[in-house]
């Protein structure tokens, strides 16, 4: 089945990949139903939800095709979706017969901004925090955090394979100190 210029309609099963980070990306996609979620590191124990994508016309795979690189996610269809798939020989010409879907597109990719700098000042707060906790640490005269991290790592590199590790954190703690 095809929509417009030769771009096709995909019907994508939940839980099926539509594209994964890293892939090469010559192709845009057009959400007409259901709900994609886009991941970073999908599938390792870093795995990250970016946004779940469920309003039709929302746009995906956007990024690469415009700047040439490859995925920066995972998209995965968290109900059973429908999707245009854009290629990049067509997509001039789909925004010529969609103008409306060129302005919506612009939106999906500000909203995303914006979450993503809303991101980065919480982050900024945190690591804000953090600098101020370890100066307020050294004023009174606590261990720095690279201290109490050697300690916990002279811990775990140090346990003798014939002890169980819990024992040997207490005895070490008796021994040595407390950890933080």
């Amino acid at each position: 089945m095809e929509y417009d210029a030769g771009n096709k309609v995909i019907n994508l099963e939940k839980g099926h990949v539509l594209y994964r980070q890293g892939d090469e990306c010559n192709t845009m996609f057009v959400l007409i139903s259901g709900a994609v979620a886009l991941y970073l590191n999908y599938g390792t124990k870093d795995q990250f939800a970016l946004i779940v994508l469920n309003e039709k016309g929302s746009s995906l795979g956007e990024m690469g095709l415009l700047e040439g690189e490859p995925r920066n996610s995972t998209a995965v269809a968290v109900e059973d979706s429908v999707l245009i798939e854009i290629e990049e020989e067509h997509f001039q010409e789909f925004l010529e017969k969609h103008p409306n879907f060129g302005t919506k597109m612009l939106k999906d990719l500000a909203g995303r901004f914006k979450v993503v700098t809303e991101e980065l000042l919480n982050a900024q707060d945190v690591v804000r925090d953090l600098v101020k906790e370890i100066e307020d640490d050294k004023s009174k005269g606590k261990k720095s955090i690279r201290d109490r991290l050697k300690g916990i790592a002279d811990v775990l590199l140090d346990v003798p394979k014939d002890v169980p590790p819990d024992l040997y954190v207490t005895c070490y703690t008796r021994t040595h100190g407390n950890l933080h």
